[in-house]
């Protein structure tokens, strides 16, 4: 399974953080500068691995850490249908 940005969702990144506004249901989301990092990823086409790789190599975190911190963000983003599933 791959993870996408939904193209129900428009983002704006600024200066370290992310807004999205999920167009379906005309929600705000406002990302800090870690979960913008991850949204970004995502949007360039990076598998959760390479996201996390990356995150480990940006900031003073363990890989234990940052893989549960990654899979929640994953997970609220895929109930709020920001990140959607697609069979490979």
């Amino acid at each position: 399974m791959t993870l996408n940005t939904s193209s129900d969702v428009l983002a704006a990144h600024l200066s370290g953080e992310a807004v999205l506004l999920n167009l379906g249901d005309k929600s705000y989301y406002r990302l800090n500068e870690t979960a913008a990092a991850v949204w970004s990823g995502f949007e360039k086409g990076e598998s959760r691995e390479q996201i996390l790789q990356s995150l480990l190599e940006q900031y003073d975190i363990s890989a234990e850490q940052a893989e549960n911190d990654v899979n929640r963000l994953i997970d609220d983003m895929k109930a709020r249908k920001l990140l959607i599933e697609s069979g490979d």
